[in-house]
């Protein structure tokens, strides 16, 4: 068994919101002298325009933006992800929200940078199927890419400016001012009864805040609460494939909350279509597996209590960057 060790037990209302309310310094811009900003500025728009590009992939048919949607908190909005020539993929594309927060990536943390997370996708042959040489040699024949490297780097295109660039887009990729954070900030009629509620639902009885903690709403830990695999589907062994550790067996990432209403399915095969039959899974206690985490347990909800929860989720929902995307060199 891997137990959590839970950092939030049964704590009051008021202490769970100062809980969340100290992260939030985290997300505040920090102070840049001009050049630097200048050079910062420049680099997102490097990345956004790399983000958008089709000429990422192999066949110039799939950029980054085809999985990860802005319009739903930069997911896809299916069960599985499509990849190169259409191939279903074994997993949910996940959120790409407040990267920053996270010490790993994917959904079994098989990486430990933002900037090396970019190039998986880009490579892997069931993605965009991309090769890095061919990618640097394409990219180096379109003169507006050349000259945007040349004056933030002095190279022309290069791989490690190729990720420098995009993660520097994604990490600008933040929620705001979600009716929760305005209720922080003591706007007390932000949201309704029923989401007040289910805030202290979501700390105690519903057990929510041992895994989904702080301002992101995760403990960027691995976890298996036995979500069930979908009709035909193997085994996916989640973070064992990445540690080897027999604990981690089917363990996955612990998800943002974050918008949560506009990145359905949820798990990590998008198994469950509303954040209503999440709830009705938790509260069943996760689904059997013999490595089941140890925190995982039946919960007793009333119907009512559900229905709290889920408002109090809905809650969460804030406004992304508005993205306006130059046109293309």
């Amino acid at each position: 068994m891997n137990p959590m060790k839970p950092v939030v037990s049964r704590v009051s209302l008021k202490g769970f919101v100062m809980m969340v309310a100290t992260t939030l310094a985290i997300f505040q811009p920090s102070l840049e002298r001009p050049a630097q900003a200048m050079d910062r500025e420049a680099q997102i728009l490097l990345g956004t325009l790399l983000f958008f590009d089709p000429r990422l992939s192999r066949d110039n048919q799939m950029s980054c933006a085809t999985c990860h949607k802005p319009e739903l908190a930069f997911t896809d909005g299916l069960p599985l992800a499509k990849g190169y020539n259409g191939k279903t993929l074994k997993r949910n594309t996940p959120a790409l929200l407040h990267l920053t927060d996270h010490s790993s990536f994917f959904w079994d943390g098989r990486s430990s940078s933002l900037e090396q997370q970019d190039l998986e996708p880009i490579q892997n042959p069931d993605e965009m199927n991309q090769n890095l040489d061919a990618l640097v040699a394409k990219l180096n024949q379109i003169p507006g890419y050349v000259s945007q490297f040349q004056k933030l780097y002095g190279t022309p295109v290069t791989v490690k400016g190729i990720t420098q660039a995009l993660a520097a887009f994604e990490r600008t990729l933040i929620s705001k001012d979600a009716p929760f954070d305005r209720f922080l900030a003591g706007q007390k009629t932000a949201i309704s009864p029923a989401a007040q509620r289910g805030i202290n639902l979501f700390q105690d009885k519903a057990r929510c805040a041992f895994c989904h903690k702080g301002f992101n709403f995760t403990d960027s830990d691995f976890h298996n609460i036995g979500v069930p695999s979908l009709p035909g589907q193997k085994e996916d062994v989640g973070r064992y494939a990445v540690t080897r550790r027999a604990e981690d067996r089917e363990a996955f990432r612990t998800p943002t909350l974050r918008n949560a209403t506009q990145t359905a399915p949820y798990m990590h095969n998008g198994i469950f279509k509303t954040l209503g039959e999440v709830v009705e899974f938790y509260n069943k206690g996760g689904g059997k597996n013999p490595n089941l985490d140890i925190q995982m347990k039946p919960l007793g909800l009333t119907a009512q209590e559900k229905k709290d929860l889920v408002e109090f989720l809905k809650t969460l929902t804030g406004s992304l960057p508005k993205i306006v995307v130059p046109s293309l060199p």
